[in-house]
């Protein structure tokens, strides 16, 4: 069992050596007739014993998006204005979500907050001016330093429109998910929510994808 925590961790260090530094966040103006919205976690969402905090997928209009996000990153998209439900999901389980009725022209901001008091998180519309404080701090979610000109938005199809799919997609190069995937059963094994055999099992699933 010490030798799988080894092997995770030590794995774990190289991804992030390799990969470096997140592109920093860079402030954007919505394309003609569309409206921007930021998906952003601060760096103060951690767990209580300084680990990093669990990773969430993002789903709009229950189309999932491309990647997760985690503390101290940010996804951006350009969408269509139209009322649109966006939701955070925390270990394919706990789902929030936020439904907005998007302007041409406007910003929107949408936080994420983890290890809350009751161990829950919060998924909600924050305003402007606080936003833009912590917003400042984060990096593209899924991105290194060197992918600054790989980044992709793409506009969200409306709902009535049969020929055309709402697409969303946002650059998540270099990803880690198995990795993540794995750490993530390791902490139910340890916390007991996992024998021995549904942990060996899901890692040969995880492994195998």
């Amino acid at each position: 069992m010490k030798k799988i925590k080894i092997l995770i961790t030590a794995v774990s260090l190289l991804l992030m050596t390799g990969c470096g530094s997140k592109v920093p966040f860079k402030e954007s103006a919505p394309v003609e007739d569309a409206s921007i919205a930021y998906i952003y976690m601060p760096n103060y969402s951690e767990l209580a014993d300084g680990s990093s905090s669990q990773n969430f997928t993002i789903r709009i209009n229950d189309k999932s998006v491309e990647g997760r996000i985690k503390s101290n990153e940010y996804m951006l998209f350009d969408l269509k204005p139209q009322k649109i439900k966006f939701s955070a999901t925390r270990d394919s389980i706990e789902e929030k979500s936020v439904t907005l009725d998007l302007k041409v022209g406007e910003t929107y901001y949408l936080r994420i907050r983890d290890n809350l008091q009751n161990g829950g998180f919060s998924f909600e519309n924050i305003s402007k001016e606080i936003a833009k404080e912590e917003i400042v701090k984060t990096g593209l979610a899924g991105s290194v330093l060197e992918d600054v000109n790989n980044v992709i938005t793409e506009l969200v199809g409306t709902s009535e429109s049969k020929k055309e799919e709402p697409s969303v997609q946002v650059s998540t190069v270099k990803s880690t998910s198995k990795i993540d995937e794995l750490e993530k059963a390791y902490k139910l094994k340890e916390k007991g929510a996992l024998t021995d055999e549904e942990f060996k099992t899901l890692k040969s699933q995880i492994i195998s994808k």
